[in-house]
């Protein structure tokens, strides 16, 4: 008979290795799988967030864009333009008290946040035939109030007439 080799001795058993876990997958992978899905959650979040940000950008641009025309009529409509800066505002601050708010806290509200020599607002608004100085002169303020202001001071104006 052949004698076993020396170096056989020397050899170790095979040892099996234990029981795979329950859930099949090492906890790093789970923790690894985790922070891909929150990473992709976070690029969904941004991703939205921004567009948002365009199109309130973009409805803003329009607006200042109407109320361009509107200016640039040799008689502008006062009620016209009116109209459109609430509607801007019920947009951005749907919850705003502007948006109810007799004509006097209006016209105050218009002169805190762009100073100037505003029209009266109710004689423009409510006169019959207002005079076309008056109207221009709404209209010009009316461009240089809407030119300051950004998508979130029109949100701002949320919590109250007075932003």
């Amino acid at each position: 008979m052949t004698e076993p080799h020396p170096l056989l001795a020397e050899l170790a058993d095979i040892v099996e290795a234990g029981q795979a876990p329950a859930t099949g997958i090492a906890a790093g992978w789970w923790l690894l799988a985790l922070l891909a899905l929150l990473a992709a959650a976070l690029v969904v979040w941004l991703a939205s967030k921004r567009r948002l940000q365009q199109q309130q950008q973009a409805a803003l641009a329009a607006a200042r864009h109407e109320l361009q025309q509107l200016s640039q009529q040799t008689e502008p409509d006062a009620a016209s333009i009116n109209q459109l800066l609430k509607r801007l505002i019920r947009h951005y601050a749907p919850h705003s008290a502007l948006l109810g708010c007799p004509v006097a806290e209006w016209q105050a509200f218009l002169q805190q946040q762009c100073p100037g020599d505003w029209p009266d607002l109710a004689t423009l608004l409510y006169q019959q035939t207002p005079e076309p100085e008056l109207a221009q002169r709404f209209a010009r303020l009316a461009n240089t109030w809407l030119a300051q202001q950004t998508a979130e001071q029109l949100q701002q104006l949320d919590g109250g007439p007075h932003g």
